[in-house]
């Protein structure tokens, strides 16, 4: 029985930009990875691409010595339910928000664990993903595994006790960054100002702040002061922040996130 690297069940945005990932960065050959996924139209454009497909779950864990679990976490359930035996030493990757490391021993016994929280920009190479691990994962499986993520991004590890915090700071924070930049552009655009010189302006503006975060050592606080001259535009629109209560409009959001995270973890 021909034994493969890498098994990823479910090839969605997120699987695919995983598989992708490995793949361009040159961790796997395409013959080294075995795929599944439930919609036969996704099998059919893989297969025609050259990725071998198996035939269900069962296939991909018995033959896989990593299976990524790129599935959401409503599917989780009924997917391992389908699992029927599990070889011993199969490391299992779980992408899914709110799985917990225990849940999944539930279902696959004793086995190695990781569980990750990547983002969508992995889309584009750009991730940013959490990371923890079970005890039973040795150093050099874990290094491994964080080499998949490495490829689609930057990989940061934490305690799987703290995963279901992190899930607003990175996994969610697009959809959050996506609809404060579209409220920016839109306000623009309301003041007579091109939608696509808005959207330019606006992304650059993101993308420039977060490095100079990264890339300066001066602290957050100092570098809004840099920006606000003493009764000057910036204080004005900020001063509404502040009255509008922003950060904790923030916070609110977060706990929310938070809160879903572990009720999708007992479903």
């Amino acid at each position: 029985m021909k034994q493969y690297k890498l098994g990823l069940l479910g090839i969605g945005k997120m699987g695919s930009s995983i598989l992708n990932g490995v793949i361009n960065s040159k961790l796997y050959q395409k013959e080294e990875v075995l795929l599944f996924d439930i919609n036969e139209e996704v099998k059919k454009l893989y297969e025609e691409k050259g990725y071998e497909i198996a035939s269900d779950e069962n296939e991909v864990i018995q033959k896989s010595d990593m299976v990524i679990l790129a599935l959401k976490p409503q599917a989780f359930t009924q997917t391992l339910k389908k699992i029927k035996v599990t070889p011993q030493n199969t490391v299992f990757i779980s992408i899914a928000a709110g799985i917990t490391i225990d849940f999944l021993r539930e279902y696959l016994g004793d086995q190695k664990y990781i569980r990750v929280m990547p983002n969508t920009p992995a889309l584009i190479g750009m991730g940013a993903t959490a990371i923890s691990k079970s005890a039973e994962v040795d150093v050099k499986t874990f290094e491994k595994v964080k080499t998949i993520f490495e490829s689609i991004g930057m990989v940061k590890e934490i305690d799987e006790e703290k995963m279901n915090g992190i899930i607003p700071l990175n996994g969610s924070m697009p959809a959050y960054l996506y609809y404060f930049i579209q409220g920016f552009i839109e306000s623009a655009v309301k003041e007579g100002i091109d939608y696509s010189i808005a959207k330019d302006l606006a992304c650059h503006a993101v993308i420039g702040s977060a490095n100079m975060i990264l890339q300066t050592d001066r602290t957050i606080d100092e570098l809004i002061n840099d920006v606000c001259s003493p009764k000057g535009t910036t204080i004005a629109g900020l001063e509404v922040l502040k009255k509008r209560k922003f950060l904790e409009i923030i916070d609110e959001a977060s706990q929310a996130c938070i809160k879903r995270s572990k009720e999708l973890g007992k479903m």
